[in-house]
């Protein structure tokens, strides 16, 4: 009955033992509903995600439930990580009728995909009336459902056919978008335990990169504050896993203690950046402790070292007695693992204690740092203990790895890897994202054509724009001209399948006579949903294109996009801050340095000198040289590293700032 045991989804595949007849988001399973004039039912989860295997135990698994839904609906599962394009358009229409989203996202569907109930996870008594009463309402007032979404989906398709908006009566690009989400972060700081915003606290990493470079072109001592307090309290909280490296999904308390255990790729790539970025721009040692760990957590744990390719994520739990037993720690355990001197030191720092701080698993401890200031003096004593408890930990059952390699993670990841391989001068990490690159490029590209989201899905717009920044951070990492090229290619064919080139912006999907559902109705992501959102990592791909090679159409397309998405955008403050940051870019050109010849020091510190939103450019000629350049201006060629350390060190806080800016 159940066919998913082949599906190229790990979430899928993990349904594959349930007796209910599961279809994939897909003209199959559709065009069934409606021969057999049934509603479909919808769920939308992860296989990371611990209420979705919640909901597969007590419901899904259960042969009462599994009936009902056999006998009345189409069962349709979709794996949010390949189908971020279904899940984001049912996530915005479930949020909007009930208030809430997340998952497991549950929906009940026309037979041509229309919301007719939806909600996120429900209990199985619940789910078990849900379904009955459903059903008894479809069949008994069928044609009034059809006739209301027939009506609502008028509305929206009339919407997207009303007059476009013109471009010319929108105000001009300026910093206000900027000052906004600047004021945004001011404003929902936590001036205790850093970040932004009350429980359950995410990491809004791309927030993080627009107040770093706006600190390095604008000095403010609060948002230094905001900037260093924030990046320290997170990586001494337990969402970092002090032992491995790496930052869990989120906090579900304020001050960064316990998290949802979950690793995700997108997370972990952005910290990365943030944390390498942060370092060179303070000295601060800690930060590259960090960006460093991550790489060590993304090599053991989600990469395929041999061949290249970064997986997905690492579930939370072991199965749904766990709650996160993986990562905790009871003093017994502690005890058993270490010395004594080890275990009195390891219990104050890190606040081991007997009744432990996991609600659902008394005496269990989420490792954090309690007193950091312990470190400085004891330093070989905790190197000795966290490599003893890493090492039993380790023998404990590992959480689920997806081993799926998605497009868009890997360019962030990939991306992440040169820029900290160049800031941090750490060569294996250029060495695996060039690997890395180069099997995505062979495996889920074809030049002229397309970009797959992972093997057997069409790419997203997301797919495009972090492939393409993958290509140019490699570009300047390497110099391999193809990757430039690449990247070039990639941006065409983005600018073809995605790009609105009357109103601006970049929709997520490409047009499809064949869409089922609320595919049909177009979207252009703005949010930083946690991730930068794809038209803002978009337009940081066509300024890049347009200062390496001064095309105007690459400047004139993200100009589009950034007037239409920014006057339209609302006050969303520091959730569009990706976006903003293309925006400074746009309105204070990024260095660019020209290198020319091969003069293997020049190159290396052209590569390691630091500056928010560096460009780098390879150029072949005979005398050895390094031209500065912001915007259109170049200063004097130089000749030695130490000279090309000095400019770019003399740039930094000093570049004029545009009118209007803070």
């Amino acid at each position: 009955m159940n066919k998913r045991e082949n599906a190229a989804s790990s979430y899928l595949r993990s349904a594959a033992h349930q007796p209910i007849d599961w279809y994939e988001f897909g003209p199959e399973a559709f065009d069934r509903a409606k021969k057999l004039d049934r509603p479909v039912l919808l769920d939308i989860g992860a296989v990371w995600c611990h209420w979705c295997h919640v909901i597969d135990r007590e419901s899904y698994d259960d042969p009462e439930i599994a009936q009902i839904i056999n006998e009345n609906y189409v069962a349709v599962k979709v794996d949010r990580d390949q189908r971020p394009d279904v899940d984001a358009r049912y996530q915005h229409v479930v949020q909007s009728m009930t208030g809430q989203g997340g998952w497991p996202l549950t929906g009940i569907l026309t037979w041509d995909g229309r919301l007719i109930y939806g909600g996120t996870y429900f209990p199985k008594q619940a789910m078990k009336n849900i379904l009955l009463q459903v059903r008894k309402v479809y069949d008994e007032k069928k044609s009034e459902i059809f006739q209301a979404h027939e009506i609502l989906t008028e509305e929206l398709a009339a919407k997207q056919k009303e007059d476009p908006v013109q471009l010319a009566d929108l105000p001009a690009l300026s910093m206000e978008p900027i000052q906004k989400a600047l004021a945004s972060m001011q404003r929902m700081y936590d001036p205790v335990n850093g970040g932004f915003g009350d429980k359950p606290k995410f990491p809004h990493f791309s927030a993080l990169q627009l107040l770093l470079a706006e600190q390095c072109r604008e000095p403010n001592k609060q948002s230094g504050v905001i900037l260093e307090t924030t990046l320290t309290q997170m990586a001494n909280g337990g969402i970092y896993d002090q032992l491995a490296g790496g930052f869990h999904r989120y906090s579900v308390d304020n001050h960064w203690h316990v998290p949802h255990f979950e690793k995700m790729a997108y997370d972990n790539a952005e910290a990365l950046t943030v944390y390498a970025q942060a370092y060179r721009h303070t000295g601060n040692a800690f930060y590259k402790h960090v960006a460093t760990d991550i790489i060590r957590w993304v090599n053991a744990q989600l990469s395929d070292q041999e061949n290249g390719g970064f997986y997905g994520s690492q579930d939370a739990d072991i199965d749904l007695n766990d709650d996160g037993d993986h990562f905790t720690w009871t003093l017994a355990e502690a005890k058993k693992a270490l010395d004594n001197a080890e275990l009195e030191f390891v219990q104050k720092y890190y606040d081991i204690t007997e009744g432990g701080d996991m609600h659902e698993r008394p005496g269990r401890n989420v490792l954090r740092v309690k007193e950091p200031e312990k470190e400085n003096t004891q330093q070989d004593l905790l190197k000795h203990a966290q490599e003893k408890m890493l090492a039993v930990r380790m023998f404990r059952p590992i959480p689920f790895i997806d081993n799926t390699l998605y497009t868009n993670w890997n360019g962030m990841l990939i991306s992440a890897y040169f820029e900290a391989a160049d800031l941090l001068a750490f060569d294996s990490a250029r060495q695996f994202a060039s690997k890395s690159l180069d099997r995505v490029l062979k495996e889920f590209y074809e030049a002229g054509k397309h970009v797959l989201h992972t093997n057997g899905v069409d790419g997203l717009l997301e797919d495009y724009a972090w492939l393409a920044l993958a290509c140019l951070k490699g570009y300047y990492s390497t110099g391999k001209a193809d990757y430039f090229t690449a990247a070039q290619d990639i941006t065409g064919l983005m600018l073809i399948y995605f790009e609105d080139s009357i109103e601006g912006g970049f929709n997520d999907v490409r047009d499809s006579e064949n869409a089922i559902g609320l595919l049909k109705f177009k979207r252009k992501p703005v949010e930083d949903n946690p991730s930068s959102s794809p038209n803002a990592v978009a337009c940081q791909v066509l300024l890049q294109l347009h200062y390496l090679t001064d095309n105007a159409g690459y400047k004139q397309s993200a100009e589009r996009t950034l007037k239409l998405l920014t006057a339209t955008s609302g006050n969303y403050g520091l959730f569009i801050a990706a976006l903003d940051l293309a925006l400074l870019w746009l309105l204070n050109p990024p260095l660019k340095l020209e290198v020319l010849g091969n003069d293997e020091s020049l190159i290396a510190e052209a590569r390691h000198a630091f500056y928010p939103g560096k460009i780098v450019a390879y150029t072949q000629g005979d005398k050895p040289e390094v031209r500065v350049c912001v915007g259109t201006v170049c200063k004097a060629p130089v000749t030695t590293a130490t000279d090309l350390k000095r400019e770019v060190e003399n740039l930094r806080n000093v570049i004029p700032a545009k009118a209007g800016t803070q």
